[in-house]
């Protein structure tokens, strides 16, 4: 292995090495807990209004329109 290739190896060790560090601060400092991403914990936080259908249709329509670009 070159010797570029080696150090970019070990930056990278090295920055996951921090990123779990400063993740295991944040948590203990600001006392949260990792966020659930999955669909159940987002069903039913908004309330079924027109402003909430309208805000669905221009999503629905936003992402229509994404998949054509």
């Amino acid at each position: 292995m070159s010797q570029a290739i080696q150090e970019l190896a070990s930056l990278r060790q090295r920055f996951d090495v921090l990123e779990k560090e400063f993740a295991a601060l944040r948590d203990r400092v600001l006392g949260t807990k990792p966020v659930r991403k999955d669909w159940r914990s987002t069903v039913g936080m908004l309330p079924d209004d027109e402003l909430s259908r309208e805000a669905q249709r221009l999503g629905a329509e936003w992402r229509r329109n994404g998949a054509e670009d």
